[in-house]
This record gives structure tokens, C-alpha cells and sequence, in this order.
């Protein structure tokens, strides 16, 4: 064997080395940001966030007036799911309404259809939202308490008229035990998303 073929087989073995040594990443864990909850959902019944247990879950606060940042946000994660093949299938995506009042289960149902039929949505009493969206640290509000028409917008709308609401946009990465383990917005880099979900498949 040459020498130059010599020299590229000991670089080969020693990336092949490197690769199977390598550590899987580690994520720290969020304490305190969010809980087990309980809620009315899309899937026409209470859902516990603990019954998604040995499932990662991608957890976002929005509402389906919203025009621009939540369309896109789910756009994002169906993309993201969508990458993950297979293992899709142990990867939930939960969507909690910031509006209640008009976001109502069948409501979250169809229109959370429209970008992958496994997402889940939750609503409930406005009660029950800010329950939820604080042990999250959530922040929303109406904008201003403006009403605006939904007339323009009406294969979205679930009411006439609806506030806008501002909210904080964070994506919630939980592990199979329900921590918080990362927080992502919409348009972070799908691959690290990926890259993350995976890690969290594995432990």
C-alpha cells in the first residue's frame, strides 16, 4: 500500500473513530417554565399534556385570526416535522389559543388541518388559558382592545369581528417527561430543530 493511500486510511479511521465516540448533545432543562395541564381540545376531548408522555412535544401560543407570525410559525413546524421522517410519529405539536372566545375546538380542528392533521390545538375558558400561558411565561394581550372585521379574512375567522392580540412567539421544546428543553422562534434553522428533537428522541 502506498503511503499517500496509508495516510488516508488512518484519516478515515480516525473520523470514523471521532463519529462513533461522539457524545450525544445534551439540552439543559428550563425548570420552571411550564406544567401539567388540562384542557379542552381539537381532538374533541380534555387532553392532558401528560398523556403525550414518550413523545416530544413542540408547544405554541397563538390564535387563528392571527394573519402573519402564526401562520408562519406552523408553516415552520409542519416543515419541521415533515423532516423528521418516521420518527414524526413520536413528535406532537400542541397549539394553545391566546383567544378562546373565538377559537373554539372544531374551530382549532379545521383549521390546524390545514397545515398537518396531527396537530393538536387547546382552548378552553379564558380561565384555563391564562393558567396554562403563565406557567409558561407567556405574555399576551389585546392589542390596544381593537376590534377589527374578519370580513376580509373569512375561511380563517371563526367569529365576524376578533381582537388582535400581541404574544410572546416562542416555540416550547418539552422532552418525553414534559421539561422544557430549548425555545426556538419562527424561522430558527430547521436543521437545529431537527437536531435538538432527535436528542430528545434518544434519551
Amino acid at each position: 500500500m502506498s503511503s499517500r493511500a496509508c495516510a488516508l486510511l488512518a484519516v478515515s479511521l480516525l473520523i470514523a473513530s471521532a463519529a462513533a465516540g461522539r457524545e450525544p448533545k445534551s439540552l439543559p432543562i428550563y425548570d420552571g417554565v411550564g406544567a401539567e395541564f388540562s384542557a379542552p381540545s381539537s381532538l374533541g376531548r380534555e387532553v392532558r399534556l401528560s398523556e403525550f408522555r414518550d413523545k416530544v412535544v413542540l408547544l405554541y401560543f397563538g390564535y387563528t385570526s392571527c394573519h402573519a407570525v402564526c401562520p408562519a410559525t406552523l408553516a415552520h413546524l409542519r416543515s419541521l416535522v415533515g423532516s423528521l421522517a418516521a420518527d414524526s410519529e413520536r413528535v406532537q405539536v400542541l397549539f394553545v389559543t391566546v383567544d378562546p372566545e373565538n377559537d373554539s375546538a372544531d374551530h382549532l380542528r379545521e383549521y390546524l388541518a390545514r397545515f398537518d392533521a396531527r396537530f393538536v390545538g387547546v382552548t378552553g375558558s379564558r380561565e384555563q388559558i391564562e393558567r396554562i400561558a403563565g406557567s409558561f411565561i407567556v405574555e399576551h394581550a389585546r392589542s390596544h382592545d381593537v376590534e377589527v372585521s374578519n370580513a376580509y379574512n373569512a375561511r380563517k375567522a371563526a367569529a365576524d369581528r376578533s381582537y388582535i392580540y400581541t404574544h410572546s412567539q416562542q416555540i416550547y421544546l418539552l422532552d418525553k417527561l414534559g421539561r422544557t428543553r430549548a425555545l426556538y422562534f419562527t424561522g430558527s434553522p430547521l436543521d437545529e430543530m431537527q437536531e435538538d428533537v432527535t436528542a430528545l428522541l434518544s434519551e
